[in-house]
């Protein structure tokens, strides 16, 4: 047994083989524009995500959820998964995803015609998100490689400006924890 202290770096374990074919049938659901059918599955992820201690890809899930359940205009849905996600997000302090997570669901809550929700997100959120601490200024940003714009794995969005990098070649997938090589 190694005394070494974990590598806070590593990839944390990827989600289970059932768990994996429902985020691909949701992810598929979603880019076929079936947004009501893919949101609660998005939900029920996110769920087992928080049982299963993984708070980080539960935020996210969360937020997709959020995302499609506002897309099919079911804003009470909408706003709670958004209320799980900032949670999260802010519980984890992921200082760079809750602000833009904050600002894209509000402005789709007003442009779905559920200004009602986002008007709540505001007054629950806005000076949460607003206090989060400025990211300190880097001197020039690491050239990376370009990674896929989708999870190979599981389908979901890839964002490599807010990726979980491991190395200069390699980033974790938020939602189920493959490796994604940079080219």
């Amino acid at each position: 047994m190694s005394n070494q202290p974990p590598n806070p770096a590593a990839p944390k374990p990827g989600i289970g083989s059932a768990q994996l074919a429902l985020l691909q049938q949701a992810n598929q659901l979603l880019a076929s524009g079936q947004g009501a059918q893919a949101a609660p599955l998005f939900a029920q992820l996110a769920a087992q995500m928080e049982s299963a201690q993984h708070s980080g890809r539960a935020a996210n899930l969360h937020a997709q959820a959020a995302h499609a359940f506002a897309d099919s205009r079911a804003g009470q849905a909408a706003l709670g998964q958004a209320r799980s996600a900032l949670n999260l997000f802010i519980q984890n302090q992921m200082t760079q995803r809750t602000p833009m997570f904050y600002a894209n669901i509000t402005r789709k809550l007003r442009n779905k015609g559920m200004a009602v929700a986002a008007q709540s997100l505001e007054q629950e959120y806005g000076s949460r998100v607003g206090a989060l601490p400025a990211q300190p200024k880097a001197a020039a940003p690491k050239r990376r490689g370009a990674l896929p714009t989708s999870c190979p794995k599981c389908g979901a969005p890839v964002r490599g400006h807010d990726a979980n990098w491991i190395d200069d070649n390699t980033a974790e997938c938020d939602y189920c924890g493959a490796l994604l090589r940079a080219t």
